[in-house]
């Protein structure tokens, strides 16, 4: 009972030191994982290259999927390059294993564990917040050792205790056996890098052998994609596509491992050999990497055919405004700011369009009332989806804090918008006027640019065209109304007549005040602290 409550002790203290430290490299990488995934995924291998180097600096395969998955969502990658992404994090995600064979039975784990425990505490607790990601890696770095090194004294009584030749051999139920058992640790354990650091501790306390241990490391490679499976459901599509991939490359992977097994084994001696390696953990490591790899060179040169599997597995459900919100990343700030961006910019995308089609008289009002009702209830969506994500303005988190401040800008801005485009009745009936109806071709024009730029993703310049129409229409707004009400004065005009002329001229430059600023805060920059006090010309 001692030897199961040592290893279970080791388990549970390797599980949170690994959530903190993926929590804590996850924060300081902060957006710069965005930035490297949207710079670095071009094509297949660029795709593979990311997946694999950001696994193996964040030490989590799940978070690499789960972020991929939101990036998908987000419309920052196509399916394409994340199916890329996905089968790097697999080969990444074999780190773990060379961190723990190669550094981690060399040397005394609690003479290095505590000093880094101590360390990262200290940061996180008095670095008033600045070097808290730090202080949670160096922790988490810390603890996970520990609980190597516990684990290390749990499984040097496993042998002893159990008789493991049971289920040695080279049988099909065998084989079958040690893969359940390692699907399994995978799933108890919510981490393929947990499952695979006690099969590598197994082994070097010689509580399990080679052969053994390279057959339940191909059981939790494939355990993987249980996690996947409950990511999917209730998911959007894109997410349910990445998933897919994840499942099916790596039961490709297990089966390929499995049925090649013996020529695996004698690839990796083979290369131990050469390398003069003598430690048995080292060489199951290279088992780990060797057959990942192995698999991701297969799949590459049929990825075309790949990906249509996949989308023929998940069809498209249709086009819909909000499916660029996904809920598994609510929580990961960058990637669910940029969400929501994109799907702002696809809300602007069908208010100007309806917008456009309406005042040249080719769709009836009630065209342009359905389309502003369906983006009022996609605003709805987005706050909601907004309110799950947090952002803290200081360090490495500044642009993302900007941005997420800016998202509701364009949120408020639209809804002000949405309102006001909801009048349109009142302008209906005078747009015979002269004036009025320069000003409201003057603004057709405007509409139709925006809709015309985000349809072909061109935003360029689009900002400071859009400022200087506003800023034209609110000095004809000026100049107009002075007349008009002089007009009146003079008995020229009916008084009815020239309040409704007012209203009508402020109707449009309200809509072209809060089409700029929307289009501000929705331009993919670098954004300034500024206030909406600040802007000048804003109309009541």
């Amino acid at each position: 009972m001692g030897t199961f409550t040592i290893v279970l002790g080791g388990v549970g203290l390797f599980l949170l030191g690994m959530t903190l430290m993926t929590d804590g490299l996850k924060a300081l990488a902060g957006d710069a994982l965005k930035q490297l995934l949207s710079k670095f995924t071009g094509g297949t291998f660029s795709s593979v290259l990311s997946g694999a180097t950001i696994t193996a600096l964040i030490q989590s395969s799940s978070a690499t999927t789960f972020m991929t998955i939101g990036f998908v969502s987000a419309g920052l990658l196509t399916f394409t390059q994340s199916v890329g992404v996905i089968i790097g994090a697999n080969v990444g995600s074999t780190s773990t294993g060379w961190l723990v064979s190669v550094i981690g039975f060399k040397v005394n784990m609690s003479t290095l564990a505590l000093p880094l425990i101590g360390i990262g505490v200290f940061l996180k607790l008095f670095s008033k917040g600045k070097l808290t990601p730090h202080g949670m890696a160096l922790a988490g770095f810390g603890i996970l050792f520990l609980g190597i090194d516990i684990l290390q004294q749990g499984m040097s009584g496993i042998g002893d205790m159990f008789n493991l030749s049971a289920i040695s051999g080279d049988t099909f139920l065998h084989l079958l056996l040690l893969i359940v058992i390692g699907i399994a640790m995978t799933v108890i354990m919510q981490s393929s890098s947990a499952a695979v650091v006690t099969t590598l501790t197994a082994l070097f306390a010689g509580a399990i052998s080679f052969d053994q241990a390279a057959v339940l490391v191909i059981g939790q490679n494939v355990g993987t994609t249980v996690k996947a499976i409950i990511a999917a459901i209730g998911s959007s599509t894109p997410a349910k596509r990445t998933a897919v991939a994840h499942i099916l490359f790596n039961l490709l992977t297990g089966v390929i491992a499995l049925l090649a097994l013996p020529l695996f084994i004698s690839a990796v001696f083979f290369i131990s050999d050469l390398l003069n390696i003598t430690d048995q953990s080292v060489s199951l490591a290279i088992f780990h990497t060797l057959f990942n790899v192995v698999g991701v060179l297969l799949i590459v040169p049929f990825m075309p055919l790949f990906i249509k599997l996949v989308i023929k597995i998940v069809p498209e459900k249709g086009e819909h405004l909000t499916k660029h919100l996904d809920q598994s990343v609510a929580t990961v700030g960058p990637v669910a700011i940029e969400a929501v961006r994109r799907t702002l910019l696809k809300i602007m995308g069908l208010i100007s369009s309806s917008f456009v089609i309406v005042l040249k008289g080719e769709k009836p009002l009630i065209y342009l009332k359905n389309k502003l009702e369906d983006a009022d209830n996609a605003l709805i969506e987005i706050r909601g989806f907004l309110t799950k994500v947090h952002s803290e303005s200081g360090g490495h988190s500044d642009r993302e804090y900007n941005h997420h401040v800016s998202m509701i800008h364009a949120i408020d801005h639209i809804d002000r918008l949405i309102r006001a485009l909801n009048e349109i009745e009142s302008i209906e009936k005078i747009k015979s006027d002269p004036n009025i109806a320069v000003l409201l071709m003057k603004l057709v024009k405007v509409f139709e640019q925006v809709g015309s730029s985000i349809e072909n993703k061109q935003l360029e310049n689009l900002v400071s065209e859009v400022e200087t129409n506003s800023k034209e229409i609110a000095e004809i707004r000026k100049q107009d109304r002075k007349n008009i009400i002089k007009t009146t004065a003079k008995s020229q005009l009916d008084v009815n007549v020239a309040i409704q002329k007012v209203h009508s001229i402020h109707w449009v430059d309200r809509v072209a005040f809060h089409l700029w600023r929307t289009m501000y805060h929705l331009e993919d920059k670098e954004i300034p602290d500024v206030t909406e006090s600040n802007v000048e010309n804003a109309p009541e």
